[in-house]
């Protein structure tokens, strides 16, 4: 879709490279599918008038839990103890790191079909980084 609406051989090339990887990758874990937000970032939440956390604007499905950290990630993250919180209740597994770079993925090649070439260097830049995996 992104390569008909903004046609870039240095991405056709990189996705053929990632592509593998990305398989590789994801095959290592069996993930418990789990009820995402789909469109976690800090834009999509708030707190209420009695401080209570809200969250807004979902793109729910059932997926890896670790999918919204994804484009959390592109939009600048949470805080460090919204983090650890999570993770006392879900630790990282091996790969952590890697998924999480192709989650990102995920939504700047997104942002990209929809919104234009302004995402073009993100994408790249973590295309290469993906074809650097082992």
């Amino acid at each position: 879709m992104l390569n008909k609406n903004s046609p870039n051989k240095e991405l056709t090339n990189l996705w053929n490279q990632c592509i593998p990887k990305i398989e590789t990758i994801l095959n290592r874990i069996q993930p418990i599918p789990a009820l995402v937000h789909g469109d976690l970032w800090s834009g999509n939440v708030a707190t209420d008038e009695n401080g209570n956390p809200v969250i807004f604007d979902p793109a729910c499905f059932y997926g890896h839990s670790e999918f919204d950290f994804g484009i959390a990630k592109m939009f600048g993250g949470f805080t460090k103890a919204f983090y650890d919180s999570y993770h006392k209740i879900i630790p990282k597994s091996d790969g952590f790191e890697e998924r999480l770079i192709i989650y990102e993925l995920f939504h700047h090649l997104n942002h990209w079909n929809h919104f234009g070439s302004g995402y073009a260097s993100g994408t790249l830049n973590l295309m290469k980084q993906i074809i650097k995996f082992e």
